[in-house]
């Protein structure tokens, strides 16, 4: 022998003092049974073989002083050297890690009480940690590993107190949190063990201290945490912890009611308890309480920065699953990625099944199935509303209500225009989107491929009707209506503007409304400027010149009259019209892109920025990002348009609204994309246009409108026409989303409203079918429909127990005023008060349903709240009523709509669910 085998901690001079003292007493109770015990002069205390104190110590003993000299001896060899030394005190104290089992029996009968005395280390941690007084608990047995553990974790450190007293809670804390990995200031829980489980170098850790310590940290959390720490530790015991997040989710499915009815579930369940836990299982409410716990774990692994942990334990739960037999209820979970493209594959089979070739386009009747199987998509707990399996399901449902409905065909330009902005220009959205969404799904990529082909079929009828209403009426117009064109968007829609202030008139050359929709909620959502239109009936479309090129319309748009021209005549124009402009002369800039350009830390050229900042004349920029875009092919791998990507817009903006300018955002014309069904059928002077005589999908159009082939030009209403190399889009042709020129008109303050002007609220652009679904019942279906009392039952007695505020309680009401409510929302900083959020959960309520759904802003205005704060103020409102991260509400949509999970609400506020 020779070193101890475990770390013991240094002692201080008082502890020495103690220990001496307690083997002298000790000695002399044994010398009155054996005198030769008198006769030692040596104490061995079990400590590091360190030693900061005097050479010599003395202690009051049997009304004597005595003295002790004090000397380390890290080995056995130690102890007999300095044993066979002179003394040079009365006693030899022997700071040593070596126990008593450690040293032979001649070495032992030469120490006081021939054996290795212990230190009294709660005096050692009470010193340390500068306390005073000890928990009386903490003196019984059970707690001697406590005060080693203490010790040992609280080396240089500040125990944080607030009185002087070592109490076991905050000991078993402090000791708790250290050994399983949390910070000091945190109390460990269920969640912050299941992170532990995760942890392969801190289990290593907690296995390798010693065993008192581990039992009695065992016991303490089992007794603390309750079900989680019971499991935790038994797959620990078997050597199966790696396992314990998908086990949890295992569990989760098996005990899950809507699954008992499956085949084989208890058997799978005894197989898995027996593999895993051993005998006897631990019981079924505390499985389902370590399943609640690891589901919640999951949750909080997906939105955060561990998603692929969280998918990793996902993959493993189901390869335990499968390994039981127990695929089936994989497929029929609401957590695990077998469930959701299990309901991805059903909602693919029923588009199908209504897009079967021959049968006519749906009803609103026929969509029940559809809207419930997209229903249990979006209800998936895997469900993320940003990833693009979701993000085309959601958008292959919203085509199909759009072909469900029957609307009345527009019976002129202005109401082809006017369509196309509110209705149209969506459908094309959602068709880019469900375009480029791709999936690993059989059955949904084949209803995609249906329903995209049903979609563009109609829209060529639409765009057939289009064009020969347009053509009609340009050769025959006079244009004294109050349709919007490019020539007269200025005069119509700038001059009112610039009377109250001069605006940034921002176009973006080839921007399709499709796109500037997107757009719009992007700078709505930015809180910097309010929508406003010349009616309440909401934004509004100017039709291109023919053909819509850039030289015949944006030169028509940027001269406020008709004309053809290049940059040289469009600044020259712009110039002209607002010199003579109705509303007052003012002096303008007009800037292009390649006037933009900046060096290193620049927003912009100085000379822009300056033009901008002068609120006196009215600023145009020209953006060829969405046009130059028809060349590189950029909506290849995605639909999205934000302001973000759209070069220097968002500076722009952000410099308008400095300068406190309006901005009116539009195109000079739109533009189509090629997609794999573009096909050249002549020669054209332009991709889109061409002289001589019209053809199948082609029309020949003629009037003062027309800029080119003097007067008279044949043109594609088909959008898969061209008559130039392939390219990745085209200008020119005669459909809507080419000729309609999207107008969108921003204000930083209600103040500069124009007269009889309105503002708009940023989701009532949205057609009916966006958000909401349109089935409605089957004439057999007798199942009555619920309804929701209006007014408390009359009370006639004026004595009643009961009143009608009581009767008519709001579920918000009784969440709001529940114990745990109250809890929650006193722990969150700056949580919005209870009154508005109970206004939320009402508010989402009444839509009906257990996952009610509805735009933000909606929602908010309902609390009080205006709508640019609408996604702050429910984010907040999120905090507190997601209890332990569970999703009772959340933002969807990118944070354009919010949904409201009713069951799970009232399962973490039980005391308000009745």
């Amino acid at each position: 022998m020779t070193t101890a085998t475990t770390t013991v901690p240094p002692v201080t001079v008082d502890a020495v003092r103690g220990a001496l003292r307690r083997a002298l007493k000790r000695q002399q109770r044994r010398a009155e049974r054996d005198p030769a015990a008198a006769h030692a002069r040596a104490v061995a205390l079990r400590a590091a073989p360190q030693w900061a104190g005097p050479d010599e110590i003395t202690v009051d003993h049997d009304g004597r002083h005595v003295n002790a000299r004090v000397v380390p001896a890290p080995t056995v060899l130690a102890l007999l050297a300095e044993l066979s030394r002179p003394r040079d005190a009365e006693y030899l104290v022997l700071l040593t890690p070596c126990t008593t089992q450690e040293l032979g029996n001649t070495l032992l009968s030469r120490l006081v009480g021939q054996e290795v005395f212990t230190v009294n280390n709660w005096e050692l941690v009470l010193d340390q940690l500068d306390l005073r007084h000890l928990d009386p608990r903490l003196y019984s047995r059970e707690w001697a590993w406590l005060a080693n553990a203490l010790y040992d974790i609280s080396l240089g450190t500040e125990w944080r107190k607030s009185s002087t007293i070592l109490k076991l809670d905050d000991a078993l804390h402090r000791v708790a949190a250290a050994r399983f990995g949390c910070e000091d200031a945190d109390r460990l829980d269920a969640a912050a063990l299941l992170d532990w489980t995760r942890d392969p170098a801190r289990i290593t850790q907690y296995t390798s201290l010693p065993e008192e310590e581990r039992v009695g940290l065992r016991h303490a959390l089992e007794q603390h945490i309750g079900a989680v720490a019971t499991v935790v530790f038994r797959l620990l015991d078997r050597q199966q912890i790696s396992d314990t997040l998908p086990l949890g989710l295992v569990f989760r499915e098996l005990l899950d009611p809507a699954n008992s009815s499956l085949p084989g579930v208890t058997e799978a369940r005894i197989r898995i308890e027996e593999r895993f836990l051993g005998a006897p299982p631990p019981s079924l409410d505390e499985l389902r309480r370590f399943a609640d716990n690891c589901e919640a774990a999951l949750l909080r692994l997906m939105d955060g920065a561990e998603h692929d942990t969280a998918i990793s334990a996902s993959r493993r739960a189901e390869e335990i699953l499968a390994a039981v037999g127990a695929d089936a209820v994989a497929n029929n979970s609401q957590l695990l990625a077998s469930g959701l493209h299990a309901r991805l594959a059903t909602l693919g089979e029923h588009i199908s099944e209504l897009l079967h070739p021959g049968k006519d386009d749906p009803q609103p009747r026929d969509l029940g199935h559809v809207e419930e199987a997209f229903t249990r998509v979006r209800d998936h707990r895997r469900c993320d509303p940003t990833a693009p399996e979701f993000v085309g399901a959601l958008n292959a449902v919203r085509l199909l209500r759009w072909l469900a409905t029957d609307p009345a065909p527009p019976t002129t330009v202005a109401d082809g225009v006017a369509s196309h902005m509110a209705v149209t220009a969506w459908v094309d959205r959602a068709a880019s989107a469900l375009y480029t969404s791709a999936t690993d799904n059989p059955a949904l990529s084949e209803a995609y491929q249906r329903l995209y082909t049903r979609v563009r079929e109609r829209r060529a009828r639409i765009d057939e009707a289009f064009a020969r209403r347009v053509a009609a009426w340009t050769e025959v117009s006079s244009h004294t209506d109050e349709l919007l064109l490019a020539e007269n968007l200025l005069k119509r829609i700038a001059v009112p503007v610039a009377k109250q202030q001069a605006p940034l008139i921002i176009l973006l050359d080839g921007m399709s409304a499709e796109v500037a929709v997107q757009l719009g909620e992007d700078i709505a959502a930015s809180g910097q400027f309010i929508e406003v239109a010349r009616s309440d009936r909401g934004r509004e479309g100017a039709l291109a010149t023919l053909p819509s090129i850039t030289t015949c319309s944006r030169a028509s748009l940027l001269c406020g009259t008709l004309t053809t021209g290049g940059q040289s005549d469009e600044r020259a124009g712009f110039a002209a019209f607002w010199r003579k402009a109705a509303a007052g002369a003012r002096p303008s800039a007009l800037f292009y892109q390649r006037e933009l350009a900046t060096g290193p830390g620049d927003r912009l050229p100085a000379d822009v920025e300056a033009a901008i900042d002068d609120t006196e004349q009215v600023v145009a920029v020209v953006l060829n990002i969405v046009d130059d875009s028809l060349a590189t092919g950029r909506e290849s791998d995605t639909a999205t348009w934000r302001v973000h990507r759209i070069g220097k817009l968002r500076t722009l903006l952000d410099t308008a609204h400095r300068a406190h300018r309006p901005v009116i955002l539009v195109s000079d014309h739109g533009h189509v994309w090629d997609r794999d069904e573009n096909r050249k059928t002549s020669d054209g002077e332009a991709a889109r246009y061409r002289t001589g005589t019209p053809h199948d999908g082609e029309i020949l159009v003629t009037g003062d409108r027309v800029l080119a082939g003097g007067g008279s030009i044949v043109v594609p209403w088909d959008e898969r026409i061209r008559y130039t190399s392939r390219r990745a889009g085209y200008h020119g042709g005669i459909s809507t989303a080419e000729m309609v020129i999207p107008v969108l008109v921003f204000l930083p303050d209600k103040e500069l409203l124009p007269d009889r002007w309105e503002t708009l609220r940023p989701t009532q652009h949205e057609p009916a079918w966006w958000n909401q679904s349109i089935a409605t019942r089957l004439p057999d279906d007798t199942t009555p429909t619920p309804r929701r009392a209006t007014r408390a039952p009359a009370v006639d007695d004026d004595n009643a127990l009961i009143s009608r505020a009581e009767v008519v309680r709001s579920l918000g009401q009784r969440i709001v005023d529940t114990a745990v409510f109250a809890d929650v929302h006193q722990q969150i900083p700056k949580s919005p008060p209870k009154e508005e959020i109970a206004a939320v959960i009402d508010t989402l309520a009444e839509v009906g349903g257990d996952r009610p759904r509805l735009p933000v802003e909606r929602v908010a205005e309902a609390a009080g709240k205006e709508p640019f704060r609408a996604a702050r103020f429910l984010k907040m409102v999120a905090k507190v009523l997601n209890v332990e991260m569970f999703p009772v509400l959340v933002l969807t949509d990118a944070d354009r709509a919010v949904e409201l999970n009713i069951p799970l609400l009232k399962e973490q506020f039980p005391e308000g669910a009745s």
